[in-house]
């Protein structure tokens, strides 16, 4: 701490003595934080060498004061004072000495941004890219550590909008360093930004050849097989990791392939591994938390979350939120009403629903809604989402007519809102009105023709309600195809076939909409189905299951007391 008031208190008053007479307070505090670095910069022998270059960069001694600089960033290896020596260097408008100094800065800190755009800004402004790809070129003559430069390459040649130009210009220039990974890594990326996926997997192979157990190397390889041969990603990445099990980032990047496609459980294992690798990060146990949400895995959600929040995770908003949904997935209602109640910023309002309708659960449709009624909308959209939760409420009390009617007015207040129109079919649904049904879900298909939901919930009513079964069948094929795995449009293509006289079918599809969730109205139709076929014990079984968990579920009830032995 004494050596960090020694370093600041010298760079403020360096500042403080060059302030003219008349600057003002506001001045002051603006040149005494531009002057401040990190702690980590801090020497004892440094803040001399600060001081010098802090006065000579005062009396106009820019090319001195940013040579004191650079010599300081390399033996403290600290980017704080090469970024010191790009502010001067700017400010003074010498952009070469600013080229320089932003390539010491992306060499000690490969991820700064400022660096990464300053440099490709001062290269466009040399006028054409075989002139930047020279200046480039000698950048890394002068730099002996290469790789961190070599592998921004393409970024930074970025502002020239020829791709293909730009990953000539990459080849020329890292093409000279053809042992090291770096260089074939530049030349991969640059393949990839220009569209050329086989010669980025190729550089990628030959980085992976030199340094095997390289992370980026495998990240980009894996990038390149996305736009060739995605069938073949995630077992690229379980091939590396099993043979690298140190290999924290191509691990994270596996578990979000597999819960891209799904895998869950699977996915969850590999963010387990990576937080025994690094557990000082939050991101892994993030990450669990949320898979283990998704998977009704509440008890573990709760404890990834508590230690994601414990590590200072970057959005305290979201850990809250997710320990909200855990404590609602155990049941423990005032638990949950304290974590949402924690959340602020752009997640405010979101809890505040999840709040309201805790509310309501607990204390009543009436007190729910008058807590739901106080919570201030900042957008359309929040009023929307606050009309949802709303109907959801009345719908949960069973209140069909009241839910249709309110919706009914908020289609008129919002009509261009899909989400309203989908809300009220279904509502509408409740109170037999099929036509408005109908009407709104066309609408919504006409709005969002890409909405999976839209034509499942058209095409099952009508497979319900109607003898229109073709057309019905038509519509959830459509539903299908856009979201093969959702359980629901699986259990509505099942219901149609059976609806149709195909019970192989139906027993198909149910069975898969069964395994992938065990919902009781899919348990309803399975059991269903199953009754018809004979398999009556087995049917039986399915019910007695879903009743367990869902004591009250109707459809469940209703089809039970159909087939009651």
């Amino acid at each position: 701490m004494k050596l960090r008031t020694w370093w600041c208190g010298a760079a403020a008053m360096v500042a403080w003595l060059a302030m003219p007479a008349w600057a003002n307070d506001d001045d002051a505090d603006e040149a005494t934080e531009s002057a401040e670095v990190d702690e980590s910069s801090a020497s004892a022998d440094g803040v001399f060498d600060f001081l010098v270059a802090e006065l000579a960069a005062q009396r106009g001694d820019v090319e001195g004061a940013i040579a004191i600089y650079e010599r300081l960033a390399r033996e403290l290896h600290d980017p704080q004072v090469a970024r010191r020596a790009v502010e001067l260097a700017i400010r003074a408008r010498n952009f070469p000495l600013a080229l320089d100094s932003a390539a010491l800065l992306l060499e000690l800190d490969p991820t700064s941004t400022l660096a990464r755009e300053i440099v490709a800004a001062l290269l466009a402004n040399e006028g054409d890219l075989p002139k930047a790809r020279e200046t480039v070129a000698a950048l890394l003559d002068r730099n002996a550590n290469r790789g961190p430069l070599l592998m921004q390459l393409p970024h930074l040649f970025a502002k020239y909008p020829d791709r293909a130009a730009v990953l000539e210009a990459t080849k020329q220039v890292a093409g000279r360093y053809p042992d090291m990974a770096e260089s074939h890594y530049a030349i991969g990326l640059a393949a990839l930004i220009a569209g050329d996926p086989a010669l980025a997997g190729t550089e990628a192979d030959a980085a992976l050849k030199i340094r095997s157990d390289w992370e980026q190397g495998a990240i980009l390889k894996a990038q390149a097989l996305r736009k060739s041969s995605p069938e073949s990603l995630i077992a690229f990445y379980r091939d590396f990791v099993e043979r690298h099990p140190a290999s924290l980032e191509v691990r994270m990047q596996l578990g979000r392939e597999l819960a891209a496609e799904r895998k869950l459980p699977e996915a969850r294992d590999q963010f387990r591994a990576a937080e025994k690798l690094a557990p000082k990060d939050a991101q892994a146990a993030y990450a669990i938390g949320l898979l283990s949400l998704q998977i009704e895995d509440f008890d573990d959600a709760q404890k990834a979350f508590t230690r994601a929040l414990k590590l200072n995770y970057r959005e305290p908003a979201a850990i809250y939120l997710g320990l909200g949904q855990a404590s609602e997935g155990l049941k423990r209602y005032d638990e949950a009403i304290e974590w949402y109640q924690k959340v602020e910023s752009t997640d405010w309002v979101r809890a505040q629903l999840k709040v309201a309708t805790l509310i309501a659960r607990q204390q009543g449709l009436a007190a729910g809604r008058e807590y739901l009624h106080k919570i201030e909308a900042h957008s359309g959209e929040d009023r929307v989402q606050m009309i949802q939760v709303e109907a959801q409420l009345l719908r949960d009390a069973k209140a069909w007519k009241e839910a249709f009617d309110m919706l009914s007015g908020a289609v008129a207040q919002f009509p261009d809102s899909y989400e309203l129109l989908y809300d009220r079919a279904m509502a509408a649904e409740r109170v037999d009105r099929i036509d408005v049904l109908e009407s709104d879900l066309k609408r919504v298909i006409k709005m969002k023709p890409d909405y999976a939901h839209a034509y499942n919930a058209l095409g099952y009513t009508l497979a319900e309600k109607t003898e229109r079964l073709e057309e019905a069948k038509g519509l959830i094929e459509k539903a299908y195809k856009l979201s093969p795995d959702d359980p629901f449009i699986l259990d509505s293509l099942g219901w149609v076939q059976y609806r149709l006289g195909h019970v192989d079918d139906a027993l198909k599809h149910l069975q898969a909409a069964y395994t992938s969730r065990s919902d009781p109205e899919i348990a309803a139709h399975l059991g269903e189905v199953l009754w018809k076929v004979g398999q009556h014990d087995e049917a039986q079984k399915i019910w007695r299951a879903a009743l367990t968990e869902n004591p009250n579920h109707e459809s469940l009830l209703t089809v039970m007391q159909k087939y009651r032995p």
